[in-house]
């Protein structure tokens, strides 16, 4: 399900130890275990909660735009309609720094009409006051 782990390199961070760089991945990877979690069970205030406080770059299928949390939050409390199953696949994590976080992969979503779809994943995440967010997330169905 989850590729080896991609460390990054302490390229001229002398701060940075591989220690901190392996725990920043494992709290990543947990990070992404529950938001699957969470779309399984449809738990839409946490699912908007795993969103940056200053809002989101959201990417795919040609577009970009900034939502702010609240319109994010919005969307995922009223407007948002959750899948019958849900399974990452492939994820790779890049950790770039302590406090920032890349995972590329896939996922497959069950509509709750049984059709499965595919999509391409990329997500960045910052970790502010202590919880990882997502600030950058680019979703792209297969076509």
């Amino acid at each position: 399900m989850v590729s080896a782990p991609v460390l990054a390199q302490d390229a001229g961070r002398t701060n940075t130890t591989q220690e901190q760089i392996a725990t920043a991945e494992k709290e990543v990877r947990q990070f992404y275990e529950a938001y699957a979690e969470d779309l399984i069970k449809h738990r839409r205030a946490a699912i908007a909660d795993r969103y940056d406080r200053r809002g989101v770059y959201l990417l795919g299928q040609g577009r970009k735009s900034l939502s702010t949390f609240e319109a994010v939050r919005t969307r995922y409390l009223n407007e948002w309609n959750g899948p019958k199953s849900f399974q990452w696949k492939d994820l790779s994590f890049e950790i770039l720094s302590p406090e920032i976080g890349a995972v590329i992969g896939r996922f497959e979503w069950q509509t709750t009409d049984g059709r499965i779809l595919s999509f391409s994943y990329t997500g960045v995440l910052v970790k502010r006051d202590g919880q990882w967010r997502i600030r950058i997330e680019d979703e792209s169905s297969a076509l």
